[in-house]
């Protein structure tokens, strides 16, 4: 006996694409070009993050034993955003790189810069001090976000390249001249918290 026939992909494309349907197709012009676009995304990584508030103490980001719900990630990327424009005169177009491993930091950081708006500048995390230093150099950024290996690796390149540096994961104390990510990122509780900036 049969079961079912599942749709096939085409099917399923068209069906979830279709008039009404949360992912809906149509088209913009883009630069000049029209291109075919998602009718309701969202327009900007802000306007997804402050989307996010809607799963609220649902798990967002898992590592290990760490926990992040969708309304602690909204709270500290905006915490950091807040940050890197009062503390760190962030404004629009500068540059915020992010260099470490696949913590949940890393999205925090990628989504804070971004609301602040930064143009975010991801390192790749195998790079060597040479490597890193080059891309930081070359990118203009301003602020470098590292987890402490990253920072590290970079601590006697860093006090010359004219970037302030925040640490995430830190095992003790920061380097000399850095700030501790998870300061910059408070959770509401430990830190008033503001609006994102615009």
């Amino acid at each position: 006996m049969a079961g079912p026939r599942l749709a096939s992909i085409a099917e399923v494309r068209a069906a979830m694409t279709a008039p009404g349907q949360p992912f809906e197709m149509d088209e913009a012009r883009i630069r000049g070009v029209r291109t075919r676009v998602w009718k309701n995304a969202p327009p900007t990584l802000r306007d997804v993050l402050e989307i996010s508030r809607l799963h609220g103490d649902k798990d967002f980001l898992v590592y290990g034993d760490d926990r992040l719900t969708f309304a602690e990630h909204r709270a500290r990327a905006a915490a950091f955003a807040r940050r890197l424009v009062d503390r760190y005169g962030i404004a629009k177009g500068d540059r915020v790189a992010i260099a470490m491993r696949n913590y949940p930091e890393w999205s925090v950081a990628f989504f804070g810069a971004a609301v602040a708006g930064a143009v975010v500048v991801p390192l790749n995390a195998w790079w060597s001090a040479a490597e890193l230093e080059y891309g930081l150099a070359d990118s203009g950024a301003k602020v470098l976000v590292a987890d402490a290996e990253r920072a590290e690796r970079l601590a006697g390149v860093l006090p010359g390249l004219g970037v302030a540096c925040l640490v995430a994961r830190a095992d003790g104390a920061v380097p000399a001249g850095a700030e501790a990510f998870e300061d910059a990122a408070a959770p509401p509780e430990t830190r008033p918290t503001r609006p994102c900036p615009t």
